[in-house]
């Protein structure tokens, strides 16, 4: 494991496990949710959920490898839905011309990051904007709990609210899977015991047994293995790979357009719209994670930084050769963060449960999702911590992190609540005349995402 240097990391291998089992089975619930939005539309969901098993694996031996960072490279809900909305349903692009698009994107992504874009965009934002995604990140985790517990609900109208709490009507047994798994994590903490989350989720764990919440054997025994079918819309990978797809999408693409200058600028800053915003979703993640959990040095930097973004940018490109339109950081590693999960192999061990579920069509739906509810309520709670360092005596620091911190939950999108808040604080600075507040690269992000929410 020299490696991972586990000794250096001051960490074993048992621990590195145990943080890579609790970071899939917290993220498990994005291979129900993610392809769930594309599938359907040109594309089985089977087939979009076998090649986002396949892409994470990859995504996270490139990172646990390369960066060396317990960070779990996952589909990003944010990201699809903006793959499925503005590309296959503003747009009109079938799954495959929008294929193209992201993997050209993932070139870009690729582009920003090696140039050192990404780390700048990182470092031009303000400390109060940081603590302001990493608060923001935390309340998005926690309500993603909440409504894996059946606490939170969308109504018809897509406002947030209480879910059915009546005994007589509602199942009550999620609410007490996470109240016991809450309470066992509280314990630990409060006895020193190690790896609080892994605990809490064993114990959520044994309770759904104990409940008959299980599936039964039958069904575990009907689930098919379907590997070598993965991408039967467009081919497999190991069959014909990237050359299929491109060629049935570049063709329909350039069958499709008409060919004038503003329906190839719209293709070309759809293109880029979606490197940024990628860009924008790991740069934010990562702040948040290292932010936390004491990857910081003295000065405020993260020395991981440059090839943590590397590392995910190749994962991104690399994932859309499987057919998954957008891999990101996860937010959902500080839950093996949590466990004390310190190296690159608990990236790598979570990558390879990915793997194992590639066999299994869908795995997620045999996990039930108030099973990890309690952890990631408990993220929220550490991540919330972040609020206390917002500068709230200066209305140019302090409005722009309040609306990011409102607006990565509202909107369920980590790169909307960044691209807003950032668009903000530029122009409550710019009206109250704080110039020095701002700096010139935060503005051509500004002035980008204004574009794209104004014309795209």
């Amino acid at each position: 494991m020299k490696v991972f240097d586990l000794q250096g990391n001051n960490t074993n291998f048992i621990t590195e496990v145990l943080a890579g089992f609790t970071s899939f089975f917290t993220v498990s619930y994005l291979l129900t949710v993610c392809p769930a939005i594309i599938g359907g539309r040109g594309v089985t969901t089977e087939t979009i959920y076998i090649g986002m098993c396949i892409a994470c694996f990859l995504g996270c031996v490139i990172m646990g490898v390369w960066s060396k960072q317990p960070f779990i490279v996952a589909p990003s809900v944010g990201m699809t839905v903006y793959f499925s909305s503005a590309l296959m349903t503003d747009m009109s692009l079938s799954y495959h011309e929008a294929m193209v698009i992201t993997t050209v994107s993932g070139l870009f992504l690729i582009l920003l990051t090696f140039t050192g874009i990404g780390s700048s965009v990182f470092n031009t934002l303000s400390g109060s904007m940081k603590n302001g995604i990493s608060a923001g990140i935390g309340l998005y985790i926690a309500m993603v709990g909440l409504q894996n517990a059946g606490i939170l609900v969308k109504s018809r109208t897509g406002i947030w609210q209480i879910g059915e709490m009546s005994y007589r009507k509602a199942d009550v047994f999620p609410l007490i899977v996470l109240f016991v798994g809450l309470i066992v994590i509280g314990w630990c903490k409060r006895i020193g015991m190690p790896s609080p989350p892994f605990v809490g989720i064993a114990a959520s764990c044994l309770l759904v047994f104990t409940g008959g919440h299980i599936p039964k054997v039958r069904d575990l025994l009907s689930i098919r293995i379907r590997l070598g079918e993965f991408n039967p819309n467009f081919g497999t990978w190991y069959r014909e790979g990237l050359l299929k797809n491109f060629t049935i999408g570049i063709g329909k693409l350039i069958g499709n357009t008409d060919h004038t200058l503003k329906a190839v600028l719209i293709l070309l800053v759809s293109t880029l719209v979606c490197a940024v915003f990628n860009m924008t979703d790991s740069v934010g993640v990562t702040y948040a994670i290292a932010k936390n959990h004491g990857k910081f040095d003295d000065n405020g930097n993260f020395g991981g930084l440059k090839n943590t973004l590397r590392a995910s940018s190749v994962s991104s490109f690399a994932g859309t050769m499987f057919g998954c339109p957008t891999l990101s950081i996860a937010p959902e590693s500080v839950a093996g963060i949590c466990t004390q999960g310190k190296s690159g192999l608990t990236a790598v061990i979570a990558g390879l449960l990915f793997l194992l579920a590639s066999f299994f069509v869908p795995v997620a739906n045999y996990i039930p999702p108030a099973l990890t509810a309690c952890v990631m309520i408990y993220i929220g709670f550490t991540m919330l911590g972040a609020v206390k360092e917002i500068d709230c005596g200066d209305i140019g620091e302090g409005i722009p992190a309040l609306l990011t911190i409102l607006l990565i939950p509202v909107t369920s999108s980590i790169v909307d609540g960044i691209a807003l808040g950032i668009l903000f604080h530029v122009l409550i600075n710019l009206c109250i005349f704080k110039l020095k507040a701002i700096k010139p690269i935060e503005i051509a992000v500004a002035i980008f995402f204004g574009l794209n929410y104004l014309y795209l």
